[in-house]
C-alpha cells in the first residue's frame, strides 16, 4: 500500500493572490522536497462576516475575489477549498478530513483579532502535531522591523518613511506555473454570492496587475500633481481596494514603483499598520492622550443626528462635500483629496466624532482596511500619531476651487450641477433660481462651523494642559 504524502495546507486570509506569496512559495518548497502536496484553502470567517462593517458590497467584492483565485488555481492545476464558519473549527476539521498534514502555511495579520485567532489555531495544530508556519508578505516592513536607532517605534511618518527607506527590501517570491491537483476525497465547498448594491472593480489578481501596469505606464509620473485633482479620472492608482485584501502584493508594487512620490504614498500602508499593531487602543481612541474625553457631538441628538444624516445623504448643501458622498455611496471608492476634505467636515466642521465617521467610511469602502482608515481619520481630526495640526480645518468650497476649478469632478456626481457656471458651482446657495433637485441650504456656516471647532478645541486642550500640571 503507497504511503500517503504529507499535506501542506496553504491558509488563505487577506492575501488572495499566488504571486509574490511567502506562504504558497514556501509550502510549495517543503512539498517539492518531500514529496507532499499543498492544499489551498479559504475559511470565511463568520466572526467578521457578522460584523456590521462587512457591509454586502464589501462581502462581495471579497468573495468575488475568492472565485477568482479558484480559477487562478484551477488554471494551474489545482483548486482551492473553501469552508465557513468558526475558522479554527473548521481549519481542524480539515485536517482530520485531509489526514497526514504537516503544517499549515499563513501570512501574518497583526489586528488583536488576527492574533487571538493566530494563537487559537497554532495551540489548537500542535494538538494534532501539525506545524503553523507563519510569514510576512503583507507589508513591505512588517510592524516592529522599522526601529530607532534605540530599538524603538517611530510617532513621525517622517523619521518612519526616512529609515524605512534604508532597510533592505525583501525578494520578491515567484509565483506558481503548475501545481498538482488535490486529493480526490476532498470536498471544494461552495463560494457564496452576495448581492454588492454597487457595480465592483474587476476581481483576481491578473485585474490588479494589469491596473498596476496601467497606472506605472499613464499615472505614476505626474501622480504627486494629478492626486489632489479629483476632476481627473486617473489622478489616483485605484490600487487600494485590491492591496486591502491581497490580491496585489504592497512588495511588488514597490519594487516596480518609479517615483519617490509613490514609494512614500506606499510607506504609509506599513506605517499605519505598525501605529495599530503597538497601540491597538487607538483603533477607538484618540492615540495623542491630550485629547482623551474630547466632547464630540455623538450623533444621537436630534441636531447632531439631523447632521450626521446630511451629510452620510450628501445634502450638506457643499458640493465639493456631496459629490465625495455620493461617489462613496455609489462606488465603494472616494478620491483622496475629497477623503480629506469629507472627514474634516464631519468632525471639525459639524464637530461629530471622528470614530462615527470612520465606521461609516469603513463600512462603504472598498478598500476599507482598518489601519489606514483610523490612521488616516484620526490624522484630519489631530488627534492621531503624527497628526494634522488641529487648526487645519479643510473648507470645501475653496478646496474645490483650488483642485477641481472647473467643477468636473462635482458635474460629474451631481448632474444637477452640470448646468451651472464655474464660477458659482461651489456656492450654488447663492443663485437666484437654485438647481432643481440640489437646492440645499449649507447645513452649518463655513466660518460658523469653523469658529466653534476652533475654540472648542482651544478650550480643551488648555484645560487638559493646567490639569496635567495640577497633577
Amino acid at each position: 500500500m503507497a504511503q500517503a504524502k504529507p499535506v501542506h495546507i496553504v491558509w488563505h486570509r487577506a492575501e488572495l493572490r499566488t504571486h509574490d506569496h511567502p506562504a504558497l512559495y514556501h509550502a510549495l518548497e517543503l512539498a517539492r522536497k518531500n514529496g507532499g502536496i499543498v492544499v489551498p484553502v479559504v475559511i470565511i470567517d463568520e466572526a467578521i462576516f457578522s460584523r456590521p462593517d462587512l457591509t454586502p458590497r464589501r462581502q462581495a467584492h471579497f468573495l468575488e475575489n475568492v472565485r477568482a483565485l479558484r480559477e487562478k488555481y484551477r488554471s494551474l492545476g489545482a483548486n482551492l477549498v473553501v469552508r465557513r464558519g468558526d475558522v479554527v473549527k473548521e481549519l481542524e476539521k480539515l485536517v482530520r478530513e485531509l489526514g497526514h498534514v504537516e503544517a499549515v502555511h499563513a501570512v501574518s495579520t497583526y489586528t488583536p483579532y488576527a492574533k487571538e485567532r493566530d494563537e487559537k489555531a497554532r495551540k489548537m495544530l500542535e494538538t494534532h502535531k501539525v506545524e503553523f508556519h507563519a510569514h510576512g508578505g503583507q507589508y513591505t516592513h512588517e510592524p516592529g522591523e522599522v526601529l530607532t536607532n534605540e530599538g524603538k517605534r517611530y510617532g513621525v511618518f517622517g523619521a518612519y518613511r526616512k529609515k524605512w527607506a534604508t532597510l533592505d527590501k525583501p525578494d520578491l517570491v515567484g509565483a506558481p506555473e503548475k501545481m498538482a491537483p488535490l486529493p480526490g476525497k476532498i470536498k471544494l465547498g461552495d463560494i457564496p454570492r452576495v448581492e454588492p448594491g454597487i457595480a465592483l472593480p474587476e476581481a483576481g489578481e491578473d485585474a490588479a496587475l494589469g491596473r498596476l501596469e496601467w497606472f506605472l505606464k499613464n499615472g505614476e509620473k505626474t501622480y504627486e500633481k494629478t492626486r489632489d485633482e479629483p476632476g481627473r479620472e486617473d489622478s489616483t492608482s485605484r490600487l487600494s481596494y485590491y492591496f486591502n485584501i491581497g490580491v496585489l502584493s504592497p512588495r511588488l508594487a514597490f519594487h516596480h514603483a518609479n517615483t519617490e512620490k509613490w514609494r512614500a504614498e506606499l510607506t504609509w500602508w506599513d506605517f499605519y499598520a505598525d501605529v495599530l499593531d503597538r497601540a491597538p487602543e487607538s483603533a477607538t481612541q484618540e492615540f495623542r492622550p491630550n485629547w482623551l474625553g474630547f466632547p464630540w457631538r455623538d450623533g444621537k441628538d436630534k441636531a447632531s443626528k439631523a447632521d450626521l444624516e446630511r451629510w452620510k445623504n450628501a445634502e450638506t448643501g457643499y458640493p465639493l462635500v456631496d459629490a465625495g458622498m455620493r461617489e462613496l455611496n455609489q462606488t465603494g471608492f472616494m478620491q483622496n483629496r475629497v477623503r480629506m476634505v469629507c472627514a474634516s467636515f464631519l468632525c471639525k466642521h459639524l464637530l461629530i466624532d471622528w470614530r462615527i465617521g470612520e465606521e461609516i467610511f469603513r463600512g462603504l469602502l472598498l478598500c476599507g482596511d482598518r489601519n489606514q482608515n483610523v490612521g488616516n481619520w484620526q490624522w484630519v481630526a489631530g488627534c492621531g500619531v503624527d497628526p494634522s495640526p488641529y487648526f487645519r480645518i479643510f473648507n470645501p468650497t475653496s478646496q474645490g476651487k483650488k483642485f477641481d476649478p472647473k467643477g468636473d469632478y462635482v458635474r460629474r456626481w451631481i448632474p444637477e450641477l452640470k448646468d451651472v457656471d464655474k464660477k458659482i458651482i461651489y456656492e450654488p446657495w447663492k443663485m437666484r433660481d437654485k438647481p432643481k433637485g440640489y437646492d440645499f441650504e449649507p447645513v452649518i456656516g463655513l466660518e460658523e462651523g469653523r469658529d466653534r471647532f476652533a475654540e472648542t478645541a482651544r478650550k480643551f486642550l488648555k484645560e487638559k494642559k493646567e490639569t496635567e500640571k495640577d497633577e
